[in-house]
């Protein structure tokens, strides 16, 4: 377990930009799915992985 929480780290780094990147991702292939406009998606899209930045960085610096 130790080796794959390494591997992970390295890769993805904080569980928070990695979930948060993954449930936009998830939102962006609903939207998709129901027809939606592309100019929605990338809003969402956008929106999605600056928030999890964003949270990440005010966790870092706080």
């Amino acid at each position: 377990m130790t080796v794959f929480k390494k591997v992970f780290d390295f890769f993805c780094g904080d569980w928070r930009i990695f979930w948060g990147i993954a449930i936009t991702i998830i939102l962006v292939k609903l939207l998709g799915n129901w027809k939606a406009p592309n100019l929605v998606s990338i809003v969402i899209f956008l929106l999605g992985i600056t928030l999890s930045l964003g949270f990440s960085l005010r966790r870092e610096t706080i």
